[in-house]
């Protein structure tokens, strides 16, 4: 078994590359993907092709907002002019071309197919990110408010020399990928869906909390239905 901090240190100089045509075509083939009406891509230059093939196969394209502080911004197809798409699904333009999501509203469309960047990825599925635990927050927050498909799966995208020999360390909260895309293919694990993952309260800071707007409307959300159920008992 393996720690995060040793892949970490072992992957850390590696350039972050843009995911291939081929690696983009693969994604454009799975079941998930051509029946899911709304999908979550990371913000990562090497998913940016994905992103723009959501758009232009006429997807509702869900990106986390900088470090998901103001939630989510939702994309929608065929109302950006092609030649500014590049520009449109990166975090400059997202506040320009995207539309935040309003956390109530984001069960109005679930998201059918999650996407991510990873570091490594073990042959569990479990895998390494940026560091921050954002896309494992981002699956329990949008789980939490109903927004996501009760069959919804997760991939990571990365290169084929990514994939651990071992196990990899995990917490509660880490998401287990249902595969890992490359240029050489696609390798499977039977992850099962998302939809039913929770915040797990006791382990996130409160300063962490109050830095992430869907967090602190679900906090508050919480902390009133309580406050209610104390008003009742007595």
């Amino acid at each position: 078994m393996i720690s995060k901090e040793e892949v970490r240190a072992e992957f850390l100089d590696a350039p972050e590359g843009k995911a291939s045509g081929k690696s983009a075509e693969i994604v454009r083939r799975l079941e998930k993907y051509r029946d899911a009406k709304r999908i979550f891509v990371g913000p990562t230059a090497r998913l940016q092709q994905i992103r723009i093939n959501a758009l232009t196969d006429g997807k509702e394209l869900l990106v986390p907002a900088p470090g998901l502080k103001d939630g989510f911004y939702l994309l929608t197809p065929y109302e950006i002019p092609f030649k500014s798409l590049s520009y449109a699904v990166g975090y400059k333009g997202l506040s320009q071309y995207g539309q935040r999501v309003a956390a109530e509203e984001l069960c109005r469309v679930p998201v059918g197919l999650l996407l991510t960047d990873c570091m490594a990825v073990d042959p569990a599925g479990y895998f390494v990110g940026e560091g921050k635990g954002f896309f494992d927050l981002v699956v329990a927050i949008l789980a939490e408010l109903k927004g996501l498909s009760s069959d919804v799966e997760a991939y990571g995208l990365g290169e084929h020399e990514q994939l651990l020999g071992q196990e990899l360390e995990h917490d509660a909260w880490d998401v287990r990928l249902n595969g890992f895309i490359t240029q050489e293919g696609i390798f499977l694990n039977n992850a099962g869906s998302h939809a039913e993952r929770k915040i797990l309260w006791d382990m996130l800071p409160p300063k962490r909390i109050r830095k992430i707007t869907p967090l602190w409307k679900l906090s508050m959300q919480i902390k009133d239905a309580l406050n209610e159920t104390t008003k009742d008992a007595v």
